[in-house]
Formats: C-alpha cells, structure tokens, sequence
C-alpha cells in the first residue's frame, strides 16, 4: 500500500468526507458544537448525533442475550398520537432516529410511525432494526426508510428452537430476499450478528453471505449481564475471524460498518471512553436513561421536559457528570462515539482509506 494510502493529504481526506458522508455540514456542525462543550464547558454531555427509540419491549423470539424482553427499567407503549408528538420533539435535536425494540414490527403501528417520522417529521435518516421474522407483513414501512437492520446470529437452520434466530432462518432470508427487492440498494440493509462462542463459525458464513448478497455488515459481541465475553480474547478461531473482519474492512473488500482501528478496539476489548449522550436511548413512554441503559437511571421523560438538553440537565442535577467507567460495555453504538469525538479527524481519515 502507498504512503499516500495510509496518509492522505487534507484535500482528500475532505473529498473522502464529500464523498462518503451525506450528511457532512452535520458531522462537522457537531464535531465543533461538542469540542466547544468538551474544551469551555467542561462537560462530556455531548449533543444527540441520533437517537435510539424503543417502540416496544415485546419480541416474539427468545435470545438469552437480548435485554429487553424483561428490561430493568419497564414502560408503556404510548397510543399512535402521543408517540408521534414524542418523536416531533426528537426531531428537534437530531435529524436521524433509530427504531428499535423489542421487536418493533409487533407493534400494530409501526408503519404509521415510520411513515409519520419520514414523510410528516421530517427525519434525514430513518432505520429500524428487526429480527426480519414479520417482514412480509410490514412491507409498506420499507418504502419510507432509509436503511434496514436485520439481526442474524445464524445461517443453520434450527427448527427443534423456535423461539432463537436459528429457528427461525428460513423466513428471515425470504424476508431478505423481499426486501432487498424493495430497498433502493442492496446496501441499503445491514445485517447485525451478534458473537458468541457457540456461533464464532456461523458468524463467519453470515460475513461471507454479506459479501454475496452486496448487505453491510455489522458486529459485535454478545452481552451477558451488561458485561462481555473476555474468555474471547483467548480463543484461537475468535481471532482469525476478527482478523478477517478487520483485513476486509481495510481492503474495502465489502462493506462493514466501521473502521479497521474502531473493529480492532470494538472486537479486541480496547479502551475507549463512552459519550452516550450521543446516541440517547428513548423508551416507549418518553423516558430517556442517563447517561446510559446499562446505569438504569431515567434523567427525564421528553414529553415533560420537551428536550434532550432538558433531560440531559436534570439527570446530571440528579446523578451528576457523566461517569469514566473504562468503557466496559463494548456496544457499537459507545465505543464509535468515542472515535467521534476524541479522535474524529482520525475516524475521518481511516473511513476513506
């Protein structure tokens, strides 16, 4: 590889941005808006990049890591109006929502809200993340979305499990198939796998059948009690199969969310410093965690409050600072608020390479 390669100059390295980045004057505007409160302010309460919106905690699938089946912190779904009051005071502050869940295609709604976030709202980026299990039920919502993000943990069908994802496969890839035939770009849908020791090769076959079908992907390792599998640290097939994942993402060899150095630290448990009030965490009744899901504090319900700056002010009365924990949870959406904003010019310069 060339020196240019690994080093580019200023004027590619903002060509790279044009380029890649929709949604740049935004990237920029933020960068700058939380060095200011970073560096004069003195806070790591940083402004919403996106905010993550729970729609539901129901699912109809079982997987020990998921936690949101029986969550800490429970709330009641709110009628359509109401919800869509909620997500015109998120739009407020971001121009991009993830819907989430549960599973949020149970909710009978779904599309409604998909649509009104869209098309009424106003929202750049709208993404919802499902099983893919109700697909062909919901397919008026994949018209108004801007990506769809699947959760797959394995391609081997398991039919003696109903309730896992691997008993469910079969109509998860028909659902795929479906949808790809509906979104304006195979790259238009992400499939998420989830790493765990028992599925380390399925994993593998998921990388590779992205690779064939033109999906992103995406990873990171499972939880357990808020906490990850360091055991995977020591597993030999672990390893090689994140160093695959981290060759193919410098060669550019499909795509995968991400960058070579924040996989290595996502995949290889490295330090990181978390800024979770970048992505808040919305639960179906307006409730917003600070600073975090995993801490179970609520610092305010937005339709009371009517702001995240409003929550975000009274969970840091209530609890205070947003605390250094290390950063032990290793999810994907923590570990690249770190990269964003300690080192964005680098995240900036490894995504063009």
């Amino acid at each position: 590889m060339s020196s240019s390669a690994q080093n580019p100059s200023g004027l590619q390295l903002l060509r790279g941005l044009l380029r890649q980045y929709p949604f740049v004057w935004k990237n920029f505007r933020h960068y700058f808006q939380n060095l200011y409160r970073r560096e004069v302010r003195r806070t790591n309460i940083v402004a919403p990049y996106a905010a993550v919106f729970y729609t539901t905690h129901k699912c109809n699938l079982e997987c020990k890591y998921c936690t949101q089946k029986e969550p800490d912190v429970f709330s009641q779904e709110l009628p359509t109006d109401q919800t869509i009051r909620l997500l015109r005071i998120i739009r407020r502050e971001t121009d991009s929502i993830l819907f989430t869940g549960g599973e949020p295609l149970l909710r009978v709604d779904i599309q409604e809200l998909v649509e009104a976030a869209k098309r009424e709202i106003g929202f750049r980026s709208v993404l919802l993340v499902t099983n893919g299990t109700l697909l062909h039920k919901r397919q008026r919502l994949l018209e108004a979305l801007d990506g769809l993000i699947v959760s797959l943990d394995s391609l081997t069908p398991e039919p003696e499990i109903p309730l896992s994802k691997s008993g469910v496969v079969p109509r998860v890839l028909e659902n795929l198939e479906l949808a790809k035939s509906r979104m304006p770009s195979p790259r238009s849908i992400t499939i998420s796998s989830v790493i765990e020791e028992w599925n380390i090769r399925e994993i593998d076959r998921i990388l590779e059948f992205c690779r064939e079908q033109g999906f992103v992907f995406s990873t990171q390792t499972a939880l357990h009690e808020k906490m990850p599998n360091l055991r995977l640290r020591q597993n030999p097939e672990y390893q090689a199969l994140v160093k695959k994942i981290i060759e193919r993402r410098r060669a550019s060899a499909q795509p995968i969310n991400g960058t070579p150095k924040l996989l290595r630290t996502l995949l290889e448990f490295g330090d990181f410093q978390c800024f979770p009030t970048m992505f808040p965490r919305v639960y179906p009744n307006g409730d917003v965690f600070y600073p975090c899901e995993p801490l179970k504090k609520i610092g305010g319900n937005l339709l009371r409050e009517g702001s995240f700056r409003k929550v975000f002010a009274r969970g840091r009365k209530l609890y205070g600072d947003i605390p250094d924990c290390k950063g032990i949870c290793y999810l994907f959406g923590n570990v690249i608020s770190s990269y964003y904003v300690k080192d964005f010019w680098g995240l900036a310069g490894d995504s063009i390479r």
